[in-house]
């Protein structure tokens, strides 16, 4: 038997009485005293994407995940274990998203719609899925390339009970925020139950990471012949894949171009589906990062240094107008531009440290509870924007996390974060003398989409939220989290 979260309804102004103790404190809208955010609340730069440009969907259930999941090596109590997740709630939070961004109530409808859009603004044609074409589902498998043995691998990739001493790294780092099941396994049942898709034309994979065993299983029995693939082995039901023989992206700083894997280059769609969590590297990890797996070099040494680091020591590379790799990821008509639905996966928020397990968020609605949460949007800067303002606000400095995961409680606030976001939105933003062309096509990107900081932690309103027709627009499930002065169009 599942044991879900109770309604916890005391909480449901706890929002509405944090205004008054915010505007009396000096706590700005960052979340921190005395330090606004950078460009300001409501400032949006950048052309909006998608049907409805610039928006946003955020789908909240609070009984979308068993409030007394644990999560730890200790107890066993794994997040992605049946048990702690709710996948009937989930697969209904997410065809609302779905239909919220479409505009369409069914799913079919809905999906037809993003089809038609995609094909629209990259092949210039409006049409909708093709039977034959290929859709490849990005996913977070990050650490599987090194906390599981060899013999784990050679058995499923399936984490074992053991763990090395109390004290050891992989004991610490056994199930970070990382995709789960249940938002892809919904994926798979609209693009074929619903969609009629052939299973064969579907592939899934971290190419530079391993797919786990627990989602494997859950994947598998219902889809059999979806590709799940690995770079390192066709056993265990896994697809077999391989470099490209060229270099396929150009990243403009001139430091180094590399190869993409074969299921990247041959899909006609990819579906991104990234986790809300942080990353000590970056700093935040959310849908542009994630395609660093999709890419053959370790990017460790060749690009982090575009990034900010937790380390004061690398605090070089902070500020604005300085080369981010990441829009040249974003900017990629193998990646960031051949994605069709940006999806950020919320069900449990990360830590402070990406390698280890989720914790519970302070913020309203969420209350000391996981975050329940789901996030879907056509525009990959806008969806990114709108995450960068739910982790600054969170990890403030203030709250004190689950302390298996609250090394770094304000990581997320440092100054140049979202210098990617800046320039993505807007080549005004990029670096005197520097242009972004990561195909190597002699033509400079353009806008890949809206960036904005909303109004506020409590009404987290953007522009359009605000009766404005420019910027973002976020969309919640249930209407009463984030109020929009004009009726949204649908």
């Amino acid at each position: 038997m599942m044991m879900f979260r109770i309604s916890k309804h005391f909480f449901a102004v706890s929002g509405l009485l944090l205004i008054p103790l915010l505007l009396g404190s000096g706590i700005s809208s960052s979340g921190r005293a005395g330090e606004p955010w950078d460009d300001g609340p409501n400032q949006p730069a950048g052309t909006p994407s998608g049907i409805h440009p610039g928006r946003v969907v955020w789908a909240w259930n609070p009984d979308a995940t068993n409030e007394n999941c644990r999560s730890t090596f200790e107890t066993g109590d794994w997040y992605w274990k049946p048990e702690n997740t709710n996948e009937t709630i989930v697969g209904t939070m997410f065809r609302e998203a779905l239909g919220k961004l479409s505009g369409d109530s069914s799913v079919t409808g809905s999906w037809d719609r993003l089809f038609h859009h995609f094909n629209m603004m990259k092949k210039g044609t409006a049409r909708g899925y093709i039977q034959g074409e290929k859709i490849f589902i990005k996913i977070i498998q990050g650490q599987s390339r090194w906390i599981l043995t060899q013999d784990e691998k050679d058995q499923g990739y399936y984490l074992s009970e053991s763990s090395g001493d109390s004290g050891s790294k992989r004991r610490h780092s056994w199930t970070p925020v990382e995709t789960g099941p249940y938002i892809v396994l919904e994926l798979l049942r609209e693009l074929v139950g619903e969609m009629g898709i052939n299973e064969k034309d579907i592939a899934i994979a971290d190419p530079f990471a391993h797919i786990y065993g627990h989602n494997y299983d859950v994947w598998s029995k219902e889809f059999p012949d979806v590709m799940y693939c690995d770079r390192s082995s066709a056993d265990h039901g896994r697809t077999l894949i391989k470099p490209t023989e060229k270099n396929m992206v150009h990243f403009s700083d001139n430091s180094f171009s590399d190869k993409i894997y074969d299921v990247v280059e041959k899909a006609d769609y990819t579906i991104n589906v990234s986790n809300l969590r942080m990353h000590g590297a970056a700093l935040i990890s959310l849908t542009a990062k994630n395609h660093l797996g999709s890419i053959t070099s370790p990017t460790a040494k060749l690009l982090h240094y575009t990034h900010l680091s937790r380390s004061k020591e690398g605090a070089a590379y902070e500020g604005y107008f300085k080369y981010r790799a990441l829009v040249d990821i974003m900017g990629s008509s193998y990646l960031g531009q051949n994605t069709i639905l940006s999806i950020v996966d919320a069900l449990f928020g990360g830590g402070s440290d990406e390698t280890r397990g989720p914790v519970k968020y302070f913020m309203s609605p969420f209350n000391y509870d996981w975050c329940n949460s789901i996030f879907l949007s056509q525009d990959q800067v806008a969806l990114e924007s709108v995450c960068y303002d739910f982790l600054r606000a969170e990890w403030d400095g203030v709250n004190r996390h689950d302390p298996h995961n609250n090394e770094w409680e304000i990581i997320p606030d440092r100054n140049g974060i979202d210098d990617y976001l800046h320039q993505a939105a807007d080549p005004a933003n990029w670096p005197e003398g520097l242009s972004y062309d990561p195909d190597g096509s002699g033509h400079p990107l353009k806008s890949l989409g809206v960036h904005e900081h909303w109004n506020d932690p409590v009404k987290k309103q953007y522009s359009r939220n605000l009766g404005k027709n420019t910027g973002i627009e976020l969309i919640s499930i249930p209407d009463s989290l984030v109020r929009c002065e004009s009726a949204p169009e649908l």
